[in-house]
């Protein structure tokens, strides 16, 4: 077996699969051809990293910067509800909705860890939203695309108009559904939890 047309992927992903055991020929050659090659080994997973992290920046800064124009956005819709019939109630949850958003988008924004920890517990926020016939529970952001269990499947979406609803009563139906772009961002923060050169203290 002649490695030296190889690709670094091609080498790298040949070594995870080979049975060392039953082809100990074909494996010290594949080593010593990795070993050759050390400099554009090396190179080509520096290269992978920082793929990585400008992919994981700019992703984090878009979501920090949707955080930051939700909180403008709770803020009008909160000015708005003034000249309604609402309670101080809803007017104090319209107004920390703001606060978190802005706070988090903020902080991730400079990188902070406390950032972090706030964006993801506002992304699980707004993960799912419930109606267990007594209780009904939703909250997104500046949009959300979500799966919706309620009388059959269904997939609704909304842009620029962010929410928080809180109710209790009776007879409010039953339903479950999950924000698909929440779900993303989740996904995003978690995995670039350990990343230590990402977050500042």
């Amino acid at each position: 077996m002649d490695y030296s047309s190889y690709s670094i992927p091609e080498l790298q992903e040949s070594l995870s699969n080979i049975d060392k055991h039953a082809y100990p020929d074909r494996y010290k050659k594949l080593l010593n051809e990795l070993e050759v090659r050390k400099e554009d080994v090396e190179q080509y997973q520096q290269d992978e990293e920082d793929k990585f992290h400008i992919t994981v920046h700019s992703r984090l800064n878009i979501l920090a910067w949707l955080q930051i124009i939700t909180c403008i956005g709770f803020l009008y819709v909160g000015a708005a509800s003034l000249f309604e019939q609402v309670t101080l109630l809803n007017v104090a949850i319209l107004l920390a909705a703001s606060i978190l958003n802005g706070l988090a988008g903020y902080l991730l924004l400079k990188r902070k860890k406390s950032g972090f920890h706030l964006s993801l517990f506002n992304q699980v926020a707004q993960l799912l939203s419930l109606n267990l016939g007594f209780i009904y529970y939703s909250y997104s952001g500046l949009g959300y695309l979500a799966v919706v269990l309620q009388d059959g499947i269904s997939l609704k979406a909304s842009l620029f108009d962010p929410s928080l609803h809180l109710l209790w009563g009776s007879h409010l139906g039953f339903g479950v559904g999950l924000d698909l772009v929440s779900l993303f961002f989740v996904g995003l923060l978690c995995s670039c939890k350990n990343e230590q050169d990402i977050w500042k203290k």
